[in-house]
C-alpha cells in the first residue's frame, strides 16, 4: 500500500464490562499502521475493571490520545451517538472490543474513502471465530450461509457496493446528516443506520482487503439471547424500512409458526416436520464443526438455536412494533 496522505480518522468504541478484552484491543490499536487522531470510548457505566484499565491506558499509551466518556443509557447506539458528538475528524471508524482488526485495517478503509468520493461508508471482510469448545462450534455455524445468512462481508465477496458494512468507517458528516444511530435499537442499530444512509442517497462499499475477526458468544444460552435480540430488532428495522426485507429472512419465523401452529392442529405431523428439520440442521451443524475441527455434538444443536431464537425474536418484534399506533401516539426517536 502506498504511503497514506488523506484525512485523519477518529475511532469510536462502545463498551461495557469488557475488562477481559480491553488489553488486546488497545494493543491492536497501537499496531495500526494508520494511527487514529483520537480514540473515543463510551463506557456504559462498567461494573468491572474496564474504567480502571482505560484510565491506566491514558497514562501508559499517550499516543492513542484516548478519551473516556460516559454512556449512562448503557446501550450501543447511545454510546455511538455520544462518541459521534465528540468526533473532530472528517472520518470516523467504529471499532468493537469483541473483534480483532488487522494492522492495515484503518489505513485500508480510510484510503478507500479518500479514493472514492462517492462512497460514504466502507467496511471490510469479516472472519468468524469462537473461543472455547462451544464458541468454536457456534462459529462453525455462523460462518456458513445457512447459519446467519449469506451477507458478502461474512462469506466473502469482491470489492463493490454493499447494503451493510461490519464495523464501518464513515464520513463524519454523512453520519451526522442522518442523525447518527437510532437509540430505539438495542441491536441491529448498525444495519438500520446503514439503511438510512442508503435511503439518503449515500453509497456503502465493501473492501475485502480490510480484514477483521468477529468473536461469537461462548455458550448456547448467550447465543440464544443474542439471536433473539437480533430478530426482535430486525422487526423494528422492517417496520421503519420495509424494503430492507430479504426473502431468506422469512424462513426462520415461518418455521416457528409452522411448529407452534402445527402442534395445536396436527401434532403427529408437526412432530415429523420438527424431526426432519432437526435432523437436517444437526447434520449440517455437525458436518461444519467436523470440517472446522470443533465438537460435532455441540455443532449439531447450534443451527436450531440460531434459527428458532432469531425467528421467535422476529415474531415477537413484529407483534410489538407492527401493532397499530394508539390515537395521538407518535413514534419518537432519541439521540
Amino acid at each position: 500500500m502506498p504511503p497514506y496522505d488523506g484525512p485523519s480518522v477518529d475511532v469510536i468504541v462502545p463498551l461495557r464490562n469488557e475488562a477481559h478484552t480491553i488489553p488486546a484491543f488497545l494493543a491492536m490499536l497501537r499496531a495500526q499502521t494508520l494511527p487514529p487522531r483520537t480514540v473515543i470510548v463510551a463506557d456504559g457505566m462498567s461494573e468491572d475493571a474496564s474504567r480502571t484499565l482505560l484510565r491506566a491506558a491514558q497514562e501508559r499509551m499517550p499516543e492513542l490520545r484516548l478519551r473516556i466518556i460516559d454512556n449512562p443509557e448503557r446501550i450501543v447506539p447511545a454510546a455511538l451517538n455520544a462518541c459521534l458528538r465528540e468526533v473532530g475528524s472528517a472520518v470516523v471508524a467504529r471499532m468493537d472490543t469483541h473483534a480483532e482488526y488487522d494492522p492495515e485495517y484503518l489505513a485500508t478503509v480510510v484510503q478507500c474513502l479518500a479514493e472514492r468520493p462517492d462512497v460514504a461508508g466502507v467496511g471490510g471482510a469479516m472472519s468468524t471465530r469462537g473461543r472455547g469448545v462451544w464458541g468454536q462450534a457456534i462459529a462453525s455455524t455462523l460462518r456458513r450461509p445457512w447459519g446467519l445468512g449469506g451477507a458478502r462481508h461474512r462469506v466473502g465477496g469482491a470489492s463493490g457496493p454493499i447494503p451493510h458494512v461490519f464495523s464501518g468507517c464513515y464520513r463524519t458528516e454523512a453520519l451526522r446528516s442522518i442523525g447518527g444511530w437510532d437509540e430505539r435499537f438495542h441491536a441491529n442499530e448498525d444495519f438500520e443506520a446503514d439503511t438510512r444512509l442508503r435511503e439518503a442517497g449515500h453509497q456503502l462499499w465493501l473492501e475485502p482487503r480490510a480484514r477483521s475477526t468477529w468473536f461469537v458468544r461462548e455458550s448456547p444460552s448467550k447465543l440464544a439471547v443474542q439471536m433473539w435480540r437480533y430478530g426482535y430488532f430486525k422487526a423494528l428495522t422492517l417496520r421503519l424500512h420495509p424494503d430492507a426485507l430479504q426473502v431468506r429472512q422469512l424462513a426462520p419465523p415461518a418455521l416457528v409458526v409452522v411448529l407452534v401452529a402445527g402442534s395445536l392442529v396436527d401434532r403427529p405431523r408437526t412432530v415429523g416436520v420438527a424431526g426432519i428439520y432437526l435432523s437436517l440442521t444437526a447434520v449440517l451443524g455437525a458436518r461444519a464443526s467436523a470440517q472446522d475441527g470443533s465438537s460435532m455434538i455441540r455443532g449439531a444443536v447450534v443451527p436450531a438455536i440460531v434459527h428458532l431464537s432469531w425467528g421467535s425474536g422476529l415474531l415477537a418484534g413484529l407483534f410489538t412494533f407492527w401493532r397499530p399506533a394508539r390515537a395521538g401516539h407518535r413514534e419518537s426517536r432519541t439521540r
